[in-house]
């Protein structure tokens, strides 16, 4: 888990006093995205919305295109070039990096504020409260990473008109409005809220038993 993993590479920066307090959680998000967006995320997001997009196509005797992961990731490959997977590259780095910031920054504040709240402050946090800290993080991720998901997902679009990721941009922002970047925020507290809380409490858990053994 990227937070695992860098979070502590800057806390030796932080407390060095090389980096500002507070930090290490956010930028550990920051290099986790762009980690996973050069990765698995870009590609695996592309071949998502193309198969997404297509089954909203209702035309009579219409024979669908892609047909399971290799198949849709070949068909994009020979017409479209390898690079076509890529497709909205920016905005899923973008989206990526700044929703963990967000998460993971949030998390840590939240689970801070728990431990201050609770009666004795060095008492170990209950699972319900890493469930609570982690499900309100993703709340802020479903509705401050709105922006980049909804432009990564049309520059993804097989049907899209756009010839960049800041076309996109401008070309919502005047015919859509600021409010076009925010569609879906709703379905998607609803879908990732539960996610977080899970997964923050199997997190904990998991290394607490690591540092325990």
């Amino acid at each position: 888990m990227g937070l695992a993993f860098y979070k502590p590479i800057f806390e030796k920066f932080e407390n060095r006093g090389i980096l500002p307090a507070h930090s290490s959680a956010g930028l550990a998000g920051i290099c986790t995205g762009i980690t996973q967006a050069l990765t698995l995320v870009t590609p695996l997001e592309m071949i998502k919305v193309r198969q997404q997009t297509e089954m909203a196509v209702r035309q009579p005797h219409y024979q669908r295109k892609y047909h399971g992961l290799i198949n849709t990731a070949s068909i994009i490959v020979q017409q479209e070039g390898f690079t076509a997977l890529y497709s909205g590259l920016l905005a899923t780095v973008a989206r990526q990096s700044w929703g963990l910031l967000v998460k993971f920054s949030a998390y840590t504040e939240l689970k801070a504020l728990c431990q201050k709240m609770s009666k004795d402050p060095n008492e170990p946090l209950r699972p319900w409260q890493h469930m609570f800290s982690g499900g309100m993080a993703n709340v802020l991720v479903g509705v401050l990473n709105s922006p980049p998901d909804v432009v990564k997902t049309r520059m993804q679009d097989s049907g899209r008109s756009y010839t960049s990721t800041w076309d996109c941009l401008r070309t919502m922002a005047r015919q859509e409005g600021l409010t076009s970047f925010f569609r879906g925020s709703w379905l998607r507290i609803i879908r990732i809220a539960p996610g977080g809380a899970i997964q923050f409490a199997c997190y904990e858990q998991i290394l607490h038993w690591l540092n325990r053994n």
